[in-house]
């Protein structure tokens, strides 16, 4: 008797099995479109890292940013008698197609020097969040990364002290929000009298502990108060005075600031402190303490008024020891007062704003304050 032969498929379970694959089918090209469009991103923020290098090293040697005909050779250089230096062979072009909410004008690299090439705008976009970088229109400034669209040209896009900055690199470092070091990558801007502050305190570096000597190498570090890196992003790390001035003893030095913002000296420290005192301009610029002025020290504090925000986040001493989270902030100044440098000190509680200068060993706040 032979036995019945069973149908391989019903017609609603090939149905079935032709509506999986469909679905499998569009979840892989999902994923790999998902993946290019990351790669794209990646590369246009690595391109635009290694043109600001590029730009960096241009200006060093020529005391100006590119021309518009310079850039357009297609690469980055600098002739002098008898010589010629490339820092940039060939000038990258934008991946294709744009990504995310970017128009075919916003996803270019557009060049657009100032009309004196002291500065430039450079505009590039993101489909994705890539790094520290948030999805849409940027541009690309001596000062860093602004959160905001020049790809009109014209004119160059001016920074305007309010606008939030981003950094993607100093001293060789390049800004990290995961991991140990738990980099600060954007920031704050404040206008106060004629001066532009960040409004939060430098926190980008290599973690050490405070058993370390920060020295002079091809890693820029900072310390965090107490041994506990979760303080650094919120209150900045702490830096010995030739590490924040990255080692030079020049007044108004750059050091772990980005380009277009610096150290302040102490000069420009009591400039803050005049302004903010009452009456203004009363305090003894000469004065080893202030303490005649008078609420500039509770005008500096967080919730003070000014906008600055000082934030009481304490000091590592020279023997590696933390102290004072929470009563006292000290922020170094470019100022040599041999052989120690001078700072400002805040302290929970008081109005005033104290000028002293201390070991270079210490470890104290960062602000920069732009050129």
């Amino acid at each position: 008797m032979k036995s019945k032969n069973k149908s391989a498929f019903t017609l609603i379970e090939l149905l079935v099995v032709i509506a999986i694959i469909g679905i499998l089918a569009t979840i892989s090209v999902i994923a790999l479109q998902n993946a290019r469009a990351k790669s794209r991103d990646a590369k246009r923020a690595g391109d635009i890292k290694q043109v600001q290098t590029a730009l960096e090293l241009f200006f060093n040697d020529k005391n100006r940013y590119p021309t518009v005909e310079e850039w357009n050779t297609g690469k980055i250089f600098s002739t002098t008698s008898g010589s010629t230096s490339t820092y940039m062979q060939i000038i990258p072009s934008v991946p294709t197609p744009n990504d995310g909410s970017c128009s075919v004008n916003q996803n270019s690299i557009s060049y657009t020097p100032a009309s004196d090439w002291s500065s430039y705008s450079i505009s590039f976009c993101l489909g994705n969040t890539t790094g520290s970088l948030t999805p849409g229109p940027k541009c690309l400034t001596p000062g860093g990364i602004l959160d905001v669209d020049c790809s009109g040209g014209t004119p160059p896009l001016a920074f305007a002290c309010g606008d939030q900055i981003t950094i993607t690199d100093i001293a060789g470092h390049t800004c990290d929000t995961g991991g140990p070091n738990y980099d600060t990558c954007t920031y704050d801007t404040v206008q106060i009298g004629t001066q532009c502050w960040m409004k939060q305190n430098m926190n980008i570096g290599q973690y050490v502990t405070g058993a370390t000597t920060q020295t002079n190498d091809s890693n820029l570090q900072k310390y965090c108060y107490g041994d506990n890196t979760g303080n650094c992003p919120t209150d900045g790390g702490l830096y010995q005075w030739d590490e924040a001035m990255q080692y030079s003893t020049t007044e108004g030095a750059q050091g772990i600031c980005p380009t277009g913002w610096h150290i302040p000296s102490d000069a420009e420290q009591n400039a803050l402190d005049q302004y903010l005192t009452d009456p203004p301009n009363t305090c003894d610029a000469n004065r080893y303490g202030y303490s005649d002025c008078a609420n500039a020290g509770t005008k500096l504090q967080v919730g003070g008024g000014s906008g600055f925000e000082g934030l009481l986040a304490g000091f590592r001493d020279p023997n590696g020891s933390f102290g004072n989270q929470g009563t006292f902030a000290g922020f170094w100044s470019s100022t040599i007062s041999v052989p120690d440098a001078w700072r400002r000190g805040l302290f929970a509680g008081d109005a005033t704003v104290y000028r002293h200068h201390n070991d270079r060993a210490f470890g104290f706040s960062v602000r920069c304050l732009q050129d």
